[in-house]
């Protein structure tokens, strides 16, 4: 933004003076929000998204035709990118620029057009359709595979990996009753390196089965875990242009054939 630290503190000393409240706090990492600045965040946050989404609107035909989408390494590997060229054969003048990154962004913070998110079925947002369903399991090369039976100890000693900004290993350990053998050193990568990995016999990793299905039907990757877990993939958007549009319908449609 081109504003320096004194000034923008000087800013916010005077929207304070005017407001006759304090919205920041010194902390000894620097600065914390009160509780009316952490209020006020919050509506600023929507007031400028909406400022945001009128700027999105009148440039939309002026400005180059380009779909910015956010999703996981491994979506974008095993699904996304593999489709992604039919969308362009059809709508030639329309490019898809990915952000690959498992973290939960903020549509109105980053200026994306779409994510592509997963959740468990538990934690489906309320009112999202998903774009389609999936299976689950923790699955490593034959050769890895500890003997059954398949106790807290054998799974903890396994060399674990998971996908950067996420903690799927400790939260399957959580729900399946080990939270005391969740493994001391996990591994993180992007999800596409992870599933090579896997198949290379150099860990076990928590994915999607759908990923590697002709990998496990041939023996070669082996689930080790006898319940498989659902999940789905869903997509948050908000209002956009017509290329945007085309984007979404083409998505739907690709994920009803998955």
């Amino acid at each position: 933004m081109n504003v320096t630290q004194p000034a923008v503190t000087q800013q916010v000393r005077a929207l304070e003076r005017h407001l006759g409240i304090k919205l920041v706090k010194r902390h000894r990492r620097g600065v914390l929000l009160t509780d009316d600045g952490q209020v006020l965040a919050q509506y600023l946050r929507r007031g400028f998204g909406e400022i945001r989404k009128g700027v999105r609107a009148v440039m939309a035909n002026k400005a180059p035709k380009a779909i910015r989408v956010t999703t996981s390494p491994s979506f974008a590997a095993y699904w996304l990118v593999p489709r992604v060229t039919s969308f362009q054969a059809a709508h030639p003048g329309v490019s898809v620029q990915l952000d690959l990154s498992a973290e939960t962004r903020a549509l109105e913070d980053t200026g994306f057009d779409v994510a592509i998110r997963y959740c468990r079925d538990q934690d489906l947002p309320p009112g999202v359709s998903p774009l389609f369903e999936v299976a689950l399991n923790v699955m490593c090369h034959k050769d890895l595979a500890p003997a059954k039976p398949w106790t807290h100890e054998k799974l903890q000693a396994l060399p674990w990996l998971q996908e950067l900004g996420v903690s799927d290993v400790k939260n399957w350990f959580v729900r399946h009753g080990m939270s005391d053998s969740i493994p001391e050193q996990i591994s993180e990568m992007p999800g596409n390196l992870i599933i090579e990995a896997v198949r290379r016999g150099e860990a076990v990793a928590y994915s999607v089965c759908d990923w590697v299905s002709s990998d496990l039907e041939s023996g070669e990757l082996v689930e080790i875990w006898p319940s498989r877990e659902k999940g789905f993939y869903y997509a948050v958007t908000e209002s956009g242009s017509p290329a945007l549009e085309r984007f979404l319908d083409w998505l739907v449609k690709e994920a009803g054939g998955h």
